[in-house]
């Protein structure tokens, strides 16, 4: 159906009444016009692109960020403010953590030293007790909010090799790579040479093309760094070349509202909407060898707003979709589900959180998305600052409350402690903490599961994934949340074994869980309403028996919920020490516990394993530590 042309004349009488107020609309039509000139000059200016890292380049139909800026500045600005913005940096001093020129750092049999030219960063590596070799530049760094890798020039083109430290932001502090993920210990280095090029540009760029070339050598080129407007609302040369006319903007704004040339994911159903974030946050992958080929040489040919991946697809361990592809994965790659995710095909590792959208029952009714909680913008009245929201998410006011699911389930807000069976200031009466309990994990962080769930004890037994009651009620046994669970909501009582019955289950979970149920009960541990509930004098000894945790990651969040407890607020530790010196940091915790913090008239819940005297039961200590799955884990998000 045609629309019916509108002239200027008739766009002035519409929207005015009066001389002055014509006189507006002309003004603004022609600053729209001289703003979108900028744009465009901007656009086609002329740089000279370095050849030792990846650049960004003219791809079809990619504009860039800076060519929207100047008629969206409002959805600009909220963009900048992202840390989608920075995924992806060019290395320059204001985009490389502060003390990146003075580094001076040992790993794996080599020592390393940075410094600053101008501008320009450098790293020299030597064997230890060797000579320096020639230094590398740094050229881009991958995250800002949580951590920061850097990557350096290779000497062969723009294929790049990676830093083998990362900047934890929150702690601002370097450590090994490797030991800022959940990796086995034995794994010194995880990223290879051309790892970058390969698969992070994947998702940390917009529209990024691999471009192998021979051997390990790549040609990589972006359509911008970072997640940019055109990620989630595709090219914008022709809206950009369309609208150019301000007449046809204006026909827009009085008639359908909306323009066929940019897709807006708040205009699109659930499903297609949720994909334009799933294209990154999932774990998918290609269809078949012609497609990885062409996705490496030419980009993604999805575009938000379409119903698939085109090249490739989502992967739900156990869905009845895509099952050669799947096969192949199995037999080629043993460990590839087991590693991501939970034996039921809940997603187990962060960033991947479209997996578990769609794999919620919401998700079938055809409205629920990513942007029913986030936003990309701060569009939303009531909305916090752009700093506060970048760090939280990017959520919609009020969506990190009840309220996130009483949009939808609006008849559960005058039953809610009927449903819960808790008190309604409970931090069990919070839907999330039931229904998106914290079971992903990933950048040292237990995550909420974004896949929509009610909990249960079969769960834990089965697959091994800590259910909610357990996370909350960290005392208490699995037996005891299968009984309520079924008092409550009919759940049949699984099988349970005697320590089910007898031991609590996050005890079980810590001393005799794979690497991935360890960080989430020692990040648990930490919680404050799991605190509340369970008590925190127990434990003490669980968190300071797992600073000597083979898996440094996991060391790591028993130190952060450690410095949580009273008295240990201060306790110095260093995460990634040898063996030796994490012993005695743990010995050196054991004894400011036992004699400067415990309560010597504190009771210990059998449920615990914890005596009278503070200490660990030996009969239940030394039998559930000698059954501990000591499967290597892969949690590298």
């Amino acid at each position: 159906m045609s629309l019916p042309i509108i002239s200027v004349r008739e766009i002035v009488r519409k929207l005015s009444r009066s001389w002055w107020q014509g006189l507006y609309v002309i003004a603004a039509v022609a600053a729209a016009s001289v703003l979108t000139l900028i744009s465009l000059r901007d656009f086609h200016r002329e740089a000279v692109p370095p050849e030792n890292r990846p650049i960004q380049a003219r791809i079809a139909g990619y504009v860039s960020s800076n060519a929207c800026r100047a008629c969206h500045p409002g959805n600009y600005a909220s963009w900048h403010a992202s840390f989608h913005r920075t995924m992806t940096q060019v290395a320059t001093p204001g985009s490389l953590p502060p003390d990146t020129e003075k580094l001076e750092l040992a790993f794996n049999g080599r020592e390393y030293k940075t410094e600053r030219r101008g501008n320009k960063f450098f790293v020299r590596t030597r064997p230890e007790g060797g000579s320096y070799g020639e230094p590398q530049q740094v050229v881009l760094v991958t995250g800002s909010h949580n951590l920061q890798i850097l990557w350096l020039e290779r000497g062969d083109g723009r294929t790049l090799r990676q830093f083998p430290f990362g900047y934890i932001v929150a702690e601002k502090m370097w450590a090994p790579v490797t030991e800022t993920f959940l990796i086995p210990p034995r794994i010194k280095e995880y990223y290879s040479t051309g790892a970058w090029n390969g698969a992070c540009m994947d998702c940390h760029v917009t529209q990024g093309q691999s471009r192998f070339v021979t051997g390990n050598k790549w040609d990589s080129q972006v359509a911008e760094f970072g997640i940019a407007c055109e990620a989630c609302h595709s090219e914008g040369q022709e809206h950009i070349a369309r609208n150019h006319n301000p007449l046809r903007r204006f026909k827009i704004h009085l008639t359908t509202g909306s323009d066929p040339t940019v897709t807006n994911p708040a205009n699109l159903k659930g499903p297609e909407s949720g994909l334009a974030c799933g294209q990154c946050h999932s774990v998918w992958a290609f269809n078949d060898m012609p497609d990885k080929i062409d996705f490496n040489r030419h980009g993604a040919a999805f575009r938000p707003g379409a119903r698939d991946l085109a090249q490739r697809f989502v992967v739900q361990p156990n869905a009845p979709d895509h099952v050669e592809q799947k096969d192949f994965i199995r037999h080629s790659e043993p460990d590839f589900f087991h590693n991501r995710f939970w034996g039921d095909g809940m997603i187990r590792v962060t960033g991947r959180e479209f997996n578990g959208v769609q794999a919620s029952p919401c998700f079938r009714g055809g409205e629920f998305s990513c942007i029913s909680c986030h936003e990309m913008h701060l569009d939303s009245p009531g909305q916090t600052n752009a700093k506060t929201w970048a760090r939280t998410g990017q959520l919609k006011p009020k969506m990190d409350s009840d309220a996130a699911c009483l949009q939808c389930h609006k008849d559960m807000t005058a039953r809610l402690v009927a449903h819960t069976h808790h008190s309604a200031e409970s931090s069990g009466s919070r839907c999330y903490n039931c229904h998106m309990p914290r079971t992903t994990f990933g950048l040292l962080h237990a995550m909420r599961s974004h896949q929509v769930s009610s909990p249960s004890a079969q769960e834990s037994i089965a697959y091994g994934r800590p259910n909610a009651c357990n996370l909350c009620h960290l005392d208490q046994t699995l037996a005891w949340a299968a009984q309520n669970l079924h008092a409550w909501y009919n759940q049949p009582v699984p099988e349970l074994s005697e320590d089910d019955r007898n031991v609590a289950a996050a005890v079980q979970w810590i001393l005799k869980g794979d690497a991935g149920q360890r960080a989430l009960i020692a990040w648990g541990m930490g919680w404050e309403s799991a605190q509340k509930t369970s008590g925190r004098d127990w434990l003490y000894p669980y968190l300071i028996y797992t600073l000597t945790d083979s898996y440094a990651a996991v060391r790591f969040d028993a130190w952060k919920s450690l410095q949580t407890l009273p008295g240990f607020s201060d306790f110095p530790f260093t995460y990634t020490a040898p063996d030796d010196t994490l012993r005695e940091a743990a010995t050196r915790g054991y004894e400011k516990w036992l004699s400067e913090v415990r309560d010597p008239n504190a009771v210990y819940r059998p449920q615990t394993a914890i005596d009278s005297d503070g200490r660990f039961r030996k009969d239940v200590w030394q039998r559930l530590r000698s059954e501990r799955d000591e499967r290597p884990i892969f949690l590298a998000e």
